[in-house]
């Protein structure tokens, strides 16, 4: 039974880096691009990007919409204006933590891990 797992594991670990997923460059562009949909306003798509999302109720969903919006809206968050990713770790088990820096109009910056999921489609938030 172990062998049956572990042969099923590798086999998802090997079609994710045949598809070019489980890598740095992956990880990081997937990380940047949560980060620029907060920028753009485009809150909706930021909360797609989680792992769970499609099994979200709608009026859960909706929530989290209008929470990250009134985050965004917040003094702080308000001035965000770009995002890099620093470094990250990849594990094996199809998981990631990307680190970002954030960078604000005052030219003050912050700096965020991030974890992340390989998912079917792509890498998704934990």
């Amino acid at each position: 039974m172990k062998k049956a797992v572990v042969c099923c594991l590798l086999t998802v670990v090997l079609f994710a880096c045949k598809k070019g997923l489980m890598t740095h460059e992956a990880v990081r562009k997937a990380a940047v691009q949560y980060y620029t949909m907060l920028i753009k306003g485009d809150y909706d798509g930021f909360v797609n990007g989680y792992a769970d999302a499609e099994s979200f109720p709608d009026d859960f969903r909706s929530q989290l919409v209008d929470a990250t919006a009134q985050f965004m809206a917040n003094d702080d968050m308000r001035n965000l204006r770009s995002v890099s990713a620093l470094n990250d770790s990849l594990g094996a088990d199809s998981t990631a933590y990307v680190r970002l820096q954030l960078l604000f109009s005052d030219s003050t910056s912050e700096h965020i891990e991030m974890s992340l999921v390989l998912m079917e489609d792509g890498w998704k938030m934990r």
